[in-house]
């Protein structure tokens, strides 16, 4: 779990850094990040020989689509950390509207999918995949929170 905190960390100060190509961090740190978790993905979930495939291309096929969710909150945290402290009501308003549908979104998918794996594999394999993806989710948000808090004194 250190590697993720470094790599959330880096993400953050990369973005602080370096606001020009920040795309092409994104895709570095998505990638850095995609493989490990896959590892920490495959420790937790618990599969049988026969449910191997069919959850490693429902997982595969999620974090492209979790990834492309991640791509637009990066921007969003981006913008965010650099308006920090200089942010108006309209600015706050606009935000909001763009992170709370976006936040829908990523449960929306961990729902999908949680019931598409449960449908190939079994409950105990989804709700494995459900737990990891919530505690990862929400050790990520954690992080950030913790950055821009410091970041502020």
């Amino acid at each position: 779990m250190k590697k993720i905190t470094l790599i959330i960390t880096a993400f953050f100060f990369t973005f602080l850094g370096y606001s020009q190509s920040y795309q092409d961090e994104v895709q570095l740190i998505q990638s850095i990040y995609g493989m490990e978790k896959k590892e920490i993905v495959a420790d937790f979930v618990e599969l049988d020989a026969n449910q191997k495939t069919d959850f490693w291309l429902l997982y595969d096929a999620y974090e492209i689509k979790r990834k492309a969710l991640g791509k637009t909150k990066f921007t969003l945290i981006f913008d965010y950390v650099n308006d920090y402290g200089d942010v108006k009501p309209e600015d706050a308003e606009m935000f909001m509207n763009e992170v709370l549908p976006l936040r829908k979104k990523s449960d929306k998918l961990v729902d999908t999918y949680y019931k598409k794996i449960k449908k190939k594999t079994d409950p105990v394999v989804a709700l494995q995949f459900y737990q990891i993806e919530n505690y990862l989710s929400d050790l990520i948000r954690l992080e950030l929170l913790e950055e821009i808090y410091s970041s502020k004194k």
